[in-house]
């Protein structure tokens, strides 16, 4: 059986581009289509058996009809197809208030032919072409998933993080023992994994919120491949053992961040206790950054050019930096250095590169700390901010129990 793993799609990320005036659609989001559009092409040419997408379709909970619009269509292409789809609930796809639809319900609402919405943990039994196949299906895991509001209303953000990670785990487990042992059986989720590589920019999370697993839960013998959404960057971290635990990353870069990371999908080819896949790229656009110190003794504008020169800017997001000597300040051409950069989709800097300001040492803060300790640790390495340190906890309390209340009814 052959499936497609596609993940963090992310339509209505509108940085580095403009409106095209032609058809109205920001040159961003016809970025993020084409390459959306790309890997449904893939599953269709390679007539796959079965799509598993696992999760954040939009930037944010909230997206417009445009978004919607554009990532329906190419739904609709797998429905008409005949080919299943499975559909996990990401961070991004999660509503801020409890109660209110996921970004991804419509489909479930509609009766989309074909299309399964996880929105909670779920063991699917799908006929496919080329066969039965067996899906657990794990979503993003919040406080309404696993905790109810009375439970945690004493908890601190630790204590709540650790119980989630707690009782998803055991539920991993619990979900694992009821796999079919003659049926293929995948294990889908939107989580963040202990070991994974962060490519930069999806570090936006509040410090020590968010459920962090081990490689070692997900990775149960039962399942045959373990599809991942969340983290941006692709790799496997089970890499040569059984099962595979896959990150195909996100479909296009979202910042410079990932300027170095390969985007796309991952084709699979699964049988019970032998599993192997390929990561096959899409066409994201090009990040590009030059950064170049301008020797005493040559000219600033040809040294520039000339670095400009050895890199393929052709459609890209660039930005370039510069040191040069102080007298030689006054001396760069930007008509010409514009002229060598035309190339380019984008040029978001020309900026000399400053010596930064000596920085305090820095209280270190993990991940695992809850949020009044990180902001107990930051007040510690800002002395300004000591007599204040009361009043900032006050209303960190009063803003996080705000949150609560709209996170859980």
């Amino acid at each position: 059986m052959k499936f497609l793993h596609i993940a963090d799609v992310h339509l209505g990320m509108e940085n580095y581009g403009r409106v095209d005036p032609s058809t109205g659609l920001h040159t961003r989001l016809k970025d993020f289509i084409k390459c959306f559009s790309f890997a449904i092409d893939i599953a269709l040419e390679e007539k796959v058996d079965l799509v598993i997408f696992t999760g954040d379709a939009y930037k944010n909970s909230n997206p417009n009809p445009t978004h919607q619009r554009e990532f329906a269509r190419q739904i609709y292409r797998l429905s008409e197809a005949e080919i299943p789809v499975i559909m996990i609930n990401g961070n991004h796809d999660n509503p801020v208030s409890f109660g209110k639809a996921t970004t991804l319900d419509i489909f479930d609402t509609l009766n989309v032919f074909g299309i399964r919405v996880v929105t909670e943990p779920e063991l699917l039994d799908i006929e496919t072409k080329g066969g039965p196949v067996q899906v657990f299906g794990l979503p993003w895991p919040t406080k309404n998933l696993f905790l109810s509001k009375e439970e945690y209303k004493d908890f601190n953000d630790e204590e709540i993080t650790k119980e989630i990670q707690k009782r998803a785990s055991e539920k991993i487990r619990e979900f694992a023992r009821m796999m079919k042992p003659d049926i293929p059986a995948i294990f889908a989720a939107h989580l963040a994994v202990a070991e994974a590589t962060y490519s930069g920019s999806e570090r936006s999370a509040i410090i020590g919120r968010d459920p962090v697993f081990s490689t070692q839960v997900l990775a149960q013998k039962e399942f045959d491949y373990v599809a991942l959404g969340h983290i941006h960057k692709f790799q496997d971290l089970n890499l040569n053992n059984h099962p595979p635990v896959v990150y195909p990353g996100s479909i296009e870069r979202i910042n410079f961040g990932e300027e170095k990371d390969d985007k796309g999908v991952c084709l699979v080819n699964i049988e019970k206790g032998q599993t192997s896949y390929e990561f096959i790229p899409v066409p994201a656009r090009k990040f590009v950054t030059i950064d170049i110190t301008i020797p005493e003794g040559q000219d600033p504008t040809d040294t520039l050019i000339k670095e400009i020169e050895k890199y393929d800017l052709a459609e890209a997001v660039a930005r370039i930096f510069y040191t040069l000597p102080g007298e030689k300040k006054n001396l760069l051409d930007f008509n010409r250095i514009n002229t060598a950069l035309e190339e380019a989709f984008l040029i978001t800097t020309i900026a000399e590169k400053t010596k930064p300001l000596e920085r305090v040492q820095r209280v270190e803060i993990s991940e695992n700390l809850g949020m009044l300790e990180a902001m107990d640790k930051y007040i510690q390495n800002n002395p300004d901010l000591v007599p204040l340190s009361g009043e900032l906890k006050t209303y960190a309390q009063k803003l996080e129990r705000e949150l609560e209340d709209t996170e859980g009814g």
